[in-house]
Protein backbone atom coordinates (compact mmCIF):
# COMPACT_ATOMS: atom_id res chain seq x y z
CA UNK A 1 0.00 0.00 0.00
CA UNK A 2 1.30 3.35 -0.81
CA UNK A 3 2.33 5.41 2.45
CA UNK A 4 0.19 8.28 0.79
CA UNK A 5 -2.88 6.48 0.63
CA UNK A 6 -2.41 4.96 4.65
CA UNK A 7 -2.16 8.34 6.09
CA UNK A 8 -5.33 9.91 3.84
CA UNK A 9 -7.12 6.83 5.01
CA UNK A 10 -6.11 7.40 8.60
CA UNK A 11 -7.02 11.16 8.14
CA UNK A 12 -10.40 10.24 7.13
CA UNK A 13 -11.06 7.68 9.69
CA UNK A 14 -10.23 10.74 12.08
CA UNK A 15 -12.74 13.15 9.93
CA UNK A 16 -15.28 10.17 10.55
CA UNK A 17 -14.72 10.12 14.74
CA UNK A 18 -14.76 13.77 15.14
CA UNK A 19 -17.99 13.75 13.80
CA UNK A 20 -19.38 10.51 15.76
CA UNK A 21 -17.82 12.99 18.68
CA UNK A 22 -19.48 15.58 18.10
CA UNK A 23 -22.96 13.40 17.72
CA UNK A 24 -22.02 11.62 20.74
CA UNK A 25 -21.13 14.92 23.18
CA UNK A 26 -24.59 16.62 21.60
CA UNK A 27 -26.69 13.47 22.87
CA UNK A 28 -25.01 13.40 26.04
CA UNK A 29 -25.84 16.81 26.79
CA UNK A 30 -29.91 16.06 26.46
CA UNK A 31 -31.53 15.36 29.19
CA UNK A 32 -33.63 13.01 30.43
CA UNK A 33 -32.48 9.96 27.91
CA UNK A 34 -34.25 7.26 27.30
CA UNK A 35 -33.43 3.59 26.35
CA UNK A 36 -33.84 4.48 22.67
CA UNK A 37 -30.89 7.55 22.96
CA UNK A 38 -28.71 4.98 25.12
CA UNK A 39 -28.54 2.51 22.87
CA UNK A 40 -27.73 5.54 20.17
CA UNK A 41 -24.66 6.47 22.24
CA UNK A 42 -23.74 2.72 22.39
CA UNK A 43 -23.74 3.01 18.66
CA UNK A 44 -21.63 6.07 17.90
CA UNK A 45 -19.30 4.84 20.72
CA UNK A 46 -18.88 1.59 19.02
CA UNK A 47 -18.45 3.28 15.71
CA UNK A 48 -15.17 5.44 17.19
CA UNK A 49 -13.71 2.31 18.49
CA UNK A 50 -14.30 0.38 15.45
CA UNK A 51 -13.00 3.79 13.57
CA UNK A 52 -9.59 3.48 15.94
CA UNK A 53 -9.23 -0.56 15.50
CA UNK A 54 -9.42 0.36 11.29
CA UNK A 55 -6.84 2.92 11.78
CA UNK A 56 -4.09 0.45 13.37
CA UNK A 57 -5.59 -2.38 11.12
CA UNK A 58 -4.45 -0.03 8.11
CA UNK A 59 -1.13 1.15 9.71
CA UNK A 60 -0.53 -2.69 10.30
CA UNK A 61 -1.57 -3.04 6.41
CA UNK A 62 0.87 0.02 5.56
CA UNK A 63 3.61 -1.59 7.63
CA UNK A 64 3.84 1.88 9.47
CA UNK A 65 3.33 -0.98 12.67
CA UNK A 66 5.03 -4.39 11.95
CA UNK A 67 2.27 -7.18 11.02
CA UNK A 68 3.31 -9.69 13.99
CA UNK A 69 0.81 -12.57 14.20
CA UNK A 70 0.00 -10.77 18.18
CA UNK A 71 -0.94 -7.49 15.91
CA UNK A 72 -2.76 -8.63 13.76
CA UNK A 73 -4.98 -11.05 15.98
CA UNK A 74 -5.16 -8.08 18.72
CA UNK A 75 -6.61 -5.75 15.64
CA UNK A 76 -9.06 -8.05 14.02
CA UNK A 77 -10.85 -9.42 17.25
CA UNK A 78 -11.05 -6.23 18.14
CA UNK A 79 -12.57 -5.11 14.85
CA UNK A 80 -15.26 -8.29 14.89
CA UNK A 81 -16.14 -7.18 18.72
CA UNK A 82 -17.28 -3.70 17.48
CA UNK A 83 -18.65 -4.38 14.22
CA UNK A 84 -21.17 -6.96 16.17
CA UNK A 85 -21.93 -4.01 18.78
CA UNK A 86 -22.55 -1.84 16.05
CA UNK A 87 -24.70 -4.29 14.17
CA UNK A 88 -26.01 -5.43 17.57
CA UNK A 89 -27.07 -2.03 18.73
CA UNK A 90 -28.71 -0.62 15.49
CA UNK A 91 -31.07 -3.61 15.80
CA UNK A 92 -32.30 -2.78 19.01
CA UNK A 93 -32.25 0.78 18.30
CA UNK A 94 -34.43 0.31 15.12
CA UNK A 95 -36.72 -1.91 17.44
CA UNK A 96 -37.15 0.56 19.77
CA UNK A 97 -37.86 3.49 17.33
CA UNK A 98 -40.79 1.29 15.51
CA UNK A 99 -42.56 0.79 18.79
CA UNK A 100 -41.77 -2.72 19.64
CA UNK A 101 -43.05 -3.29 23.25
CA UNK A 102 -40.98 -6.15 23.95
CA UNK A 103 -37.84 -4.53 23.41
CA UNK A 104 -38.50 -2.55 25.78
CA UNK A 105 -37.53 -5.02 28.73
CA UNK A 106 -33.77 -5.14 29.70
CA UNK A 107 -34.08 -8.43 29.53
CA UNK A 108 -35.21 -8.60 25.91
CA UNK A 109 -32.56 -6.79 25.09
CA UNK A 110 -30.03 -8.58 26.54
CA UNK A 111 -31.57 -11.96 24.58
CA UNK A 112 -31.22 -9.99 21.49
CA UNK A 113 -27.32 -9.20 21.67
CA UNK A 114 -27.06 -12.60 22.64
CA UNK A 115 -25.83 -13.44 19.03
CA UNK A 116 -22.93 -10.48 19.57
CA UNK A 117 -21.93 -12.12 22.65
CA UNK A 118 -21.86 -15.47 20.95
CA UNK A 119 -19.59 -13.97 17.83
CA UNK A 120 -17.22 -12.61 20.09
CA UNK A 121 -16.51 -15.60 22.30
CA UNK A 122 -15.98 -17.56 19.43
CA UNK A 123 -13.44 -15.01 18.00
CA UNK A 124 -11.35 -14.79 21.38
CA UNK A 125 -11.61 -18.75 21.53
CA UNK A 126 -10.52 -18.84 17.74
CA UNK A 127 -7.99 -16.36 18.06
CA UNK A 128 -6.21 -18.08 21.66
CA UNK A 129 -6.76 -21.53 20.92
CA UNK A 130 -6.92 -22.23 17.32
CA UNK A 131 -4.85 -19.39 15.88
CA UNK A 132 -3.97 -20.73 12.59
CA UNK A 133 -7.38 -21.52 11.81
CA UNK A 134 -7.86 -17.69 11.69
CA UNK A 135 -4.62 -16.31 10.54
CA UNK A 136 -2.36 -18.18 8.40
CA UNK A 137 1.58 -18.30 7.88
CA UNK A 138 2.08 -15.75 6.01
CA UNK A 139 -0.16 -13.64 8.74
CA UNK A 140 -3.40 -13.06 6.54
CA UNK A 141 -6.49 -13.50 7.57
CA UNK A 142 -8.38 -16.69 6.51
CA UNK A 143 -11.94 -17.20 4.94
CA UNK A 144 -12.94 -19.14 8.14
CA UNK A 145 -11.86 -15.18 10.07
CA UNK A 146 -14.19 -13.42 7.34
CA UNK A 147 -16.94 -16.17 7.71
CA UNK A 148 -17.23 -15.65 11.40
CA UNK A 149 -17.01 -12.05 11.12
CA UNK A 150 -19.34 -11.01 8.92
CA UNK A 151 -21.97 -13.45 9.81
CA UNK A 152 -23.46 -11.85 12.95
CA UNK A 153 -23.66 -8.20 11.40
CA UNK A 154 -24.63 -9.74 8.17
CA UNK A 155 -28.00 -11.68 10.34
CA UNK A 156 -28.53 -7.91 12.37
CA UNK A 157 -27.99 -6.40 8.72
CA UNK A 158 -30.79 -8.21 6.77
CA UNK A 159 -33.47 -8.81 10.08
CA UNK A 160 -33.74 -5.22 11.21
CA UNK A 161 -33.72 -4.32 7.15
CA UNK A 162 -36.81 -6.77 6.19
CA UNK A 163 -38.55 -5.96 9.62
CA UNK A 164 -38.62 -2.13 8.88
CA UNK A 165 -40.01 -2.46 5.25
CA UNK A 166 -42.34 -4.67 6.26
CA UNK A 167 -43.57 -2.35 9.28
CA UNK A 168 -42.91 1.16 6.50
CA UNK A 169 -45.97 -0.90 3.99
CA UNK A 170 -48.46 -1.12 6.86
CA UNK A 171 -51.18 0.96 6.20
CA UNK A 172 -51.06 2.29 10.02
CA UNK A 173 -47.43 3.39 9.29
CA UNK A 174 -47.71 5.88 6.22
CA UNK A 175 -47.49 9.07 7.88
CA UNK A 176 -43.62 7.37 9.35
CA UNK A 177 -43.32 5.24 6.53
CA UNK A 178 -39.59 7.73 5.48
CA UNK A 179 -38.52 6.95 8.99
CA UNK A 180 -38.89 3.12 8.81
CA UNK A 181 -37.43 3.23 5.31
CA UNK A 182 -34.48 4.85 6.46
CA UNK A 183 -34.18 2.11 9.27
CA UNK A 184 -33.79 -0.13 6.32
CA UNK A 185 -31.76 1.60 4.16
CA UNK A 186 -28.65 2.70 6.65
CA UNK A 187 -27.63 -0.92 7.33
CA UNK A 188 -27.55 -1.68 3.32
CA UNK A 189 -25.76 1.56 2.75
CA UNK A 190 -22.84 1.14 4.96
CA UNK A 191 -22.89 -2.56 4.09
CA UNK A 192 -22.83 -2.18 0.30
CA UNK A 193 -19.67 0.88 1.09
CA UNK A 194 -17.88 -2.05 3.07
CA UNK A 195 -18.22 -4.49 0.50
CA UNK A 196 -16.67 -2.17 -2.33
CA UNK A 197 -13.89 -0.75 -0.01
CA UNK A 198 -12.99 -4.55 0.35
CA UNK A 199 -13.01 -5.18 -3.22
CA UNK A 200 -11.76 -1.96 -4.46
CA UNK A 201 -9.54 -0.97 -1.64
CA UNK A 202 -8.93 2.60 -2.95
CA UNK A 203 -10.95 4.94 -0.53
CA UNK A 204 -12.31 4.43 2.65
CA UNK A 205 -15.92 4.26 1.87
CA UNK A 206 -16.99 2.45 5.07
CA UNK A 207 -16.67 4.85 7.76
CA UNK A 208 -17.90 7.78 5.00
CA UNK A 209 -21.01 5.75 4.67
CA UNK A 210 -21.33 5.55 8.56
CA UNK A 211 -20.37 9.01 8.84
CA UNK A 212 -23.10 9.95 6.13
CA UNK A 213 -26.12 7.79 7.35
CA UNK A 214 -25.72 8.00 11.08
CA UNK A 215 -25.28 11.81 11.04
CA UNK A 216 -28.43 11.67 8.30
CA UNK A 217 -30.66 8.99 11.38
CA UNK A 218 -29.42 12.02 14.09
CA UNK A 219 -31.39 14.44 12.10
CA UNK A 220 -34.49 11.92 11.68
CA UNK A 221 -34.65 11.24 15.28
CA UNK A 222 -34.58 15.13 16.19
CA UNK A 223 -37.25 15.30 14.03
CA UNK A 224 -38.68 12.54 15.01
CA UNK A 225 -38.64 14.10 18.91
CA UNK A 226 -40.43 17.11 17.23
CA UNK A 227 -43.17 15.67 15.19
CA UNK A 228 -43.74 12.68 17.65
CA UNK A 229 -46.11 12.29 21.13
CA UNK A 230 -43.41 10.46 23.52
CA UNK A 231 -45.79 8.80 25.14
CA UNK A 232 -47.86 6.88 22.59
CA UNK A 233 -46.04 7.48 19.56
CA UNK A 234 -48.63 9.23 17.45
CA UNK A 235 -48.12 12.73 15.51
CA UNK A 236 -48.24 15.54 18.52
CA UNK A 237 -50.16 18.34 17.95
CA UNK A 238 -47.21 20.30 15.94
CA UNK A 239 -47.34 17.69 13.28
CA UNK A 240 -50.88 18.38 13.56
CA UNK A 241 -51.17 22.28 12.34
CA UNK A 242 -47.66 21.18 9.70
CA UNK A 243 -50.36 18.70 8.13
CA UNK A 244 -53.42 20.87 8.14
CA UNK A 245 -51.36 23.33 6.37
CA UNK A 246 -49.90 20.66 4.05
CA UNK A 247 -53.06 19.80 3.42
CA UNK A 248 -54.67 22.94 2.28
CA UNK A 249 -51.52 24.40 0.23
CA UNK A 250 -52.82 20.80 -1.99
CA UNK A 251 -56.85 21.70 -1.80
CA UNK A 252 -56.88 23.66 -4.62
CA UNK A 253 -55.55 20.51 -7.09
CA UNK A 254 -57.16 18.03 -5.44
CA UNK A 255 -60.85 19.22 -4.19
CA UNK A 256 -61.47 16.54 -1.61
CA UNK A 257 -63.78 16.54 1.23
CA UNK A 258 -62.35 15.66 4.15
CA UNK A 259 -63.65 14.66 8.17
CA UNK A 260 -62.75 15.40 11.02
CA UNK A 261 -62.88 13.25 14.01
CA UNK A 262 -62.09 13.92 17.70
CA UNK A 263 -62.02 11.25 20.23
CA UNK A 264 -62.02 11.55 23.73
CA UNK A 265 -61.39 8.65 26.62
CA UNK A 266 -64.69 8.46 28.90
CA UNK A 267 -63.97 8.67 32.85
CA UNK A 268 -60.24 8.93 32.28
CA UNK A 269 -59.75 11.00 35.51
CA UNK A 270 -61.21 8.06 37.02
CA UNK A 271 -58.47 5.83 35.79
CA UNK A 272 -55.97 8.21 36.36
CA UNK A 273 -57.36 8.55 40.32
CA UNK A 274 -58.13 5.18 41.27
CA UNK A 275 -55.38 2.69 39.13
CA UNK A 276 -52.29 5.71 39.03
CA UNK A 277 -51.05 7.75 36.53
CA UNK A 278 -48.84 5.27 34.96
CA UNK A 279 -52.14 2.80 34.31
CA UNK A 280 -53.37 6.15 32.90
CA UNK A 281 -50.28 5.90 30.64
CA UNK A 282 -51.06 2.72 29.91
CA UNK A 283 -54.50 3.06 28.61
CA UNK A 284 -53.32 6.06 26.72
CA UNK A 285 -50.75 3.56 24.92
CA UNK A 286 -53.78 1.16 24.50
CA UNK A 287 -55.59 4.70 22.78
CA UNK A 288 -53.08 4.97 19.89
CA UNK A 289 -53.01 1.43 19.66
CA UNK A 290 -56.75 0.72 19.09
CA UNK A 291 -56.89 4.08 16.74
CA UNK A 292 -54.12 2.50 14.72
CA UNK A 293 -55.70 -0.70 14.41
CA UNK A 294 -58.80 0.45 13.36
CA UNK A 295 -57.15 3.10 10.63
CA UNK A 296 -55.49 -0.01 9.25
CA UNK A 297 -58.69 -2.24 9.13
CA UNK A 298 -60.27 0.63 7.04
CA UNK A 299 -60.18 1.29 3.56
CA UNK A 300 -59.98 5.34 4.41
CA UNK A 301 -56.48 7.07 4.22
CA UNK A 302 -56.22 8.80 7.80
CA UNK A 303 -53.90 10.93 9.51
CA UNK A 304 -53.92 10.28 13.71
CA UNK A 305 -52.97 12.29 15.89
CA UNK A 306 -52.85 13.04 20.00
CA UNK A 307 -53.97 16.59 20.60
CA UNK A 308 -53.39 16.31 24.26
CA UNK A 309 -54.67 14.78 27.69
CA UNK A 310 -57.01 12.04 26.24
CA UNK A 311 -58.09 13.75 23.44
CA UNK A 312 -57.13 12.46 19.90
CA UNK A 313 -57.46 13.31 16.28
CA UNK A 314 -57.75 11.53 12.86
CA UNK A 315 -58.29 13.59 9.50
CA UNK A 316 -59.48 11.19 6.36
CA UNK A 317 -60.07 11.92 2.78
CA UNK A 318 -63.62 11.04 1.95
CA UNK A 319 -66.75 12.09 0.76
CA UNK A 320 -68.71 9.01 1.94
CA UNK A 321 -69.85 10.11 5.89
CA UNK A 322 -70.82 6.41 5.89
CA UNK A 323 -67.30 5.51 6.13
CA UNK A 324 -66.61 7.80 8.69
CA UNK A 325 -69.56 6.51 10.80
CA UNK A 326 -68.62 2.77 10.21
CA UNK A 327 -64.71 4.29 11.61
CA UNK A 328 -65.94 5.75 14.52
CA UNK A 329 -67.76 2.54 15.71
CA UNK A 330 -64.62 0.32 14.68
CA UNK A 331 -62.53 2.71 16.76
CA UNK A 332 -64.87 2.28 19.98
CA UNK A 333 -65.26 -1.29 19.66
CA UNK A 334 -61.71 -1.98 19.02
CA UNK A 335 -60.81 0.14 21.92
CA UNK A 336 -62.74 -2.35 24.20
CA UNK A 337 -61.37 -5.05 22.45
CA UNK A 338 -57.97 -4.38 23.30
CA UNK A 339 -58.42 -3.46 26.81
CA UNK A 340 -60.00 -6.83 27.45
CA UNK A 341 -57.45 -8.66 26.08
CA UNK A 342 -54.68 -6.66 27.90
CA UNK A 343 -57.26 -7.38 31.12
CA UNK A 344 -57.55 -4.20 31.85
CA UNK A 345 -59.49 -3.89 35.60
CA UNK A 346 -61.18 -0.84 34.33
CA UNK A 347 -63.99 -0.17 31.70
CA UNK A 348 -61.93 1.84 28.43
CA UNK A 349 -64.18 3.65 26.02
CA UNK A 350 -64.12 6.47 23.85
CA UNK A 351 -66.65 9.20 22.57
CA UNK A 352 -66.51 10.46 19.22
CA UNK A 353 -67.05 13.46 17.17
CA UNK A 354 -66.91 14.34 13.47
CA UNK A 355 -67.56 17.34 11.06
CA UNK A 356 -66.05 17.38 7.29
CA UNK A 357 -65.01 20.37 5.98
CA UNK A 358 -63.18 21.38 2.60
CA UNK A 359 -59.39 21.24 3.04
CA UNK A 360 -58.70 25.00 3.92
CA UNK A 361 -57.43 25.75 7.54
CA UNK A 362 -60.63 27.99 8.10
CA UNK A 363 -62.73 25.28 7.49
CA UNK A 364 -60.98 23.15 9.47
CA UNK A 365 -61.26 24.99 12.51
CA UNK A 366 -64.84 25.52 11.85
CA UNK A 367 -64.79 21.80 11.78
CA UNK A 368 -62.65 21.12 14.64
CA UNK A 369 -65.27 23.07 16.77
CA UNK A 370 -68.23 21.03 15.45
CA UNK A 371 -66.36 17.60 15.94
CA UNK A 372 -65.86 19.00 19.31
CA UNK A 373 -69.77 19.86 20.07
CA UNK A 374 -70.73 16.48 18.29
CA UNK A 375 -67.98 14.58 20.59
CA UNK A 376 -70.13 15.83 23.88
CA UNK A 377 -73.28 14.82 22.48
CA UNK A 378 -72.32 11.77 21.76
CA UNK A 379 -70.75 11.91 25.70
CA UNK A 380 -73.96 12.85 26.54
CA UNK A 381 -76.04 10.33 24.90
CA UNK A 382 -73.98 7.65 26.62
CA UNK A 383 -74.48 9.23 30.29
CA UNK A 384 -78.06 8.73 29.53
CA UNK A 385 -78.47 5.62 27.80
CA UNK A 386 -76.37 4.57 31.70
Amino acid sequence: MVLDYTFFYVEANVVCIIIFALLLTRDLGSVGRQAKQMIFVNITVSHMLYFVSDIVWVLIIGGIIPPTRLAVSVVNVANAIFLSAITGSWFVYVELSQGEIYITKSRMRLYVLIPAMLETVVMIVLFIFFPTKVVDENVNLTALYKLVFLSVPAFYVLLSAIRSIVRAFKKENYAVRTQYLVCAIYPVIITIAGIIQTVWFLAPLFCFGCAIMMTYVYIISLNDQVSLDELTRLNNRTQLKKYVAGEAAKQSAEKVTRFVLMIDLNKFKYINDQFGHVEGDYALKRTADALKTACADNSLKTFIARYGGDEFIIITKTDDEALVKELCETIKATLVRLNDEAGAEYELTASIGYSSYKGDIKSFQTALAEADEALYKDKAARKAAG
